[in-house]
């Protein structure tokens, strides 16, 4: 099965709407518009089982309360990006993938741009994948880096 099929079966369609006819980053920009990512405004650019990108534009629905950008948005936009990247090395349906551990740092704050969210698988062992997240700003210059570590396997 090919990862769109796979998400087919792995999205609980009763609360969920999927599009037909698309491609997989058409796919999943829906599904996170859907769900709990989508107030970060993320806009997935690229995912495949390497390496994703995302832009995430300063938004009142992700600013924090004292005005910067919402340290959880970073935080959502690296987990969701990752997540979808791992759902390229699951091998059948009854998989899925789970976030088994997460760190941040915060570099610099965001007040008014737009920062560009860069992931990539950096080790793979067995079904154990641990991806980096970084976060730049409209100079390039980091803003924060993320680690998430996950674990493909069937739920009991």
């Amino acid at each position: 099965m090919n990862v769109a099929e796979l998400l087919y079966h792995n999205v609980p369609v009763d609360i969920f709407t999927l599009k037909e006819n698309c491609t997989l980053l058409e796919q999943a920009q829906n599904l996170i518009d859907q769900c709990f990512p989508g107030a970060t405004n993320m806009k997935v650019i690229g995912v495949n089982a390497d390496v994703s990108e995302a832009d995430i534009p300063y938004a009142q629905s992700n600013r924090a309360l004292h005005g910067f950008m919402h340290g959880g948005c970073f935080f959502s936009v690296g987990d969701t990006l990752t997540s979808i990247m791992a759902f390229f090395h699951v091998e059948n349906e009854r998989e899925r993938t789970f976030t088994m551990d997460a760190s941040i740092r915060y570099l610099r704050p965001i007040r008014t741009e737009t920062v560009r969210a860069k992931a990539r698988l950096v080790q793979k062992n067995g079904k154990i994948l641990e991806y980096v997240c970084d976060f730049f700003n409209e100079e390039n210059k980091r803003a924060a880096q993320a680690k998430y570590k996950y674990a493909i396997a069937e739920p009991r």
